[in-house]
């Protein structure tokens, strides 16, 4: 079936080449029949010849006109296409299958509807521990010794269709290992939704970077400094990897660009469990970003951004949910990044012992305040593009009342590029904990890791 749909559409396209070229490209307004010269919401291609477009005007806004008047000029007419031998139709015979579906479903240039992408994110890693480190927190507590592994840290499998000029969609497996000492099948390869979610965009002529997500999708923070960033591909951003936020949620987002390009922003209600696990009560969470770029005139200064994120909700009836965000970060092009973050959280942390807690509520159960920072950088070598050197450092304390509660990270590297779509990286990474952590989720290591990262979308 895939093949005849293919074909189908060879035929299609062999065929609309064979026609007679049009002049210009009009569109209709569905609902009142009103002619544009350009694209918009409701708006369908209209098929004129040559000769019918001649004496019509437009105005600055793209209204067809049949007389002349104050501020309408004449619609452009292009030259028509040559006849006869020298007009051939696209040649696709000594293509291949999936080249030629490609040019029929896929093409970025295409003007018909679905347009369909699929693409693919891959994290490869190699680490060796340098300290010969025992991990305790393993369910049958032996000592590993000098610690080495390949994996696969990430596996993306993008689906993205236009469906109209209006709609997107987007679907993305994950591809995980199943982590459960209990499940028969600990260690097997699963596959899970990491996105899911329809994209309402381009409907607003009067704001036209507003967007609606409905479904499974991105969320405030983590995309946006993931972005920044740009090595996802060695650990999660501090807010997650402490355990406190999730990248895709089940809800409604709303987000959009503060005109002239003086930021962004998001505001989204969700579930709040995040897209590992499923909702168990009436509970949701809101979350707001917004990111201002003061000074946009330069190349010099555009990268300049201030941005602060709120995520308030519970977990339950009786825990928080609020997470807090400052995060002052300075981009230059694709050669330099820096940035600091301060977080604070309240509510349950799951790594720590209930005899650290001292805030009970009426009901003995506890929020816990926990604080913590992220120092971010790289730099792109001016006389060696494909190279970038990278640091970061993390400090989280779990509990703001406690003195044993903190962790400590050190990432530091060197990345190459490969074109736009791979990237090798080799990296240092050393995590220091207090002994309260240990056993929960963190345990004291020292990792030499080799990452690569490929990405086609």
């Amino acid at each position: 079936m895939s093949r005849f749909m293919a074909a189908l559409g060879l035929c299609v396209l062999v065929v609309l080449t064979a026609l007679p070229a049009f002049a210009a490209e009009l569109y209709e307004d569905s609902s009142t029949g009103q002619i544009f010269t350009k694209p918009g919401p409701g708006r369908t291609p209209v098929a004129l010849p040559a000769e019918k477009v001649g004496g019509l005007y437009e105005d600055e806004s793209g209204v067809v006109y049949a007389k002349p008047g104050s501020g309408r000029t004449p619609v452009a007419v292009a030259e028509a296409a040559p006849k006869g031998e020298e007009a051939q139709a696209a040649d696709y015979s000594s293509q291949s299958f999936s080249e030629a579906v490609k040019h029929v479903i896929s093409d970025e240039d295409a003007t018909t509807f679905p347009k369909v992408k699929l693409g693919t994110l891959f994290y490869g890693e190699y680490f060796y521990d340098l300290d010969n480190q025992t991990n305790s927190s393993l369910a049958d507590n032996k000592a590993l010794g000098a610690r080495n592994k390949f994996t696969l840290n990430r596996g993306y499998i993008n689906l993205r269709a236009e469906v109209t000029p209006e709609i997107k969609v987007r679907v993305t497996p994950d591809i995980t290992r199943i982590n459960d000492a209990n499940s028969k099948n600990n260690g097997d390869w699963t596959m899970r939704l990491k996105f899911g979610y329809l994209d309402f965009h381009n409907f607003l002529d009067a704001y036209p970077s507003l967007e609606v997500k409905m479904g499974q999708f991105e969320t405030a923070w983590l995309d946006y400094e993931e972005g920044l960033w740009k090595y996802r591909v060695l650990d999660t951003m501090l807010i997650e990897k402490e355990g406190f936020m999730n990248s895709a949620d089940l809800g409604v987002g709303v987000k959009g660009k503060i005109p002239g390009n003086y930021g962004d922003w998001q505001v989204d209600a969700i579930n709040g469990e995040g897209y590992h696990a499923d909702e168990n009560n009436k509970y949701k969470t809101l979350q707001a970003r917004l990111t201002l770029t003061p000074l946009p005139g330069s190349d010099y200064t555009k990268g300049l951004h201030l941005t602060g994120f709120y995520s308030t909700g519970k977990e339950d009836r009786f825990h928080a949910r609020d997470r807090y965000i400052a995060f002052l970060g300075y981009t230059y092009l694709d050669d330099l990044f820096v940035g600091a973050e301060y977080d604070w959280t309240r509510g349950k942390d799951k790594f720590l012992s209930a005899e650290k807690t001292n805030k009970p509520s009426a009901t003995g159960l506890n929020d816990i305040e926990g604080a913590g920072y992220s120092l971010l950088a790289w730099a792109r070598m001016p006389f060696w593009k494909p190279v970038r050197i990278l640091g970061r450092f993390d400090q989280f304390n779990h509990n703001e009342d406690a003195s044993d509660t903190t962790v400590n990270r050190f990432i530091y590297g060197v990345s190459y590029d490969i074109g736009k779509n791979v990237m090798f990286v080799v990296d240092n990474e050393r995590t220091q904990t207090d002994n309260v952590l240990r056993g929960k989720k963190y345990f004291d290591e020292n990792l030499l890791k080799a990452d690569v990262q490929w990405n086609f979308n």
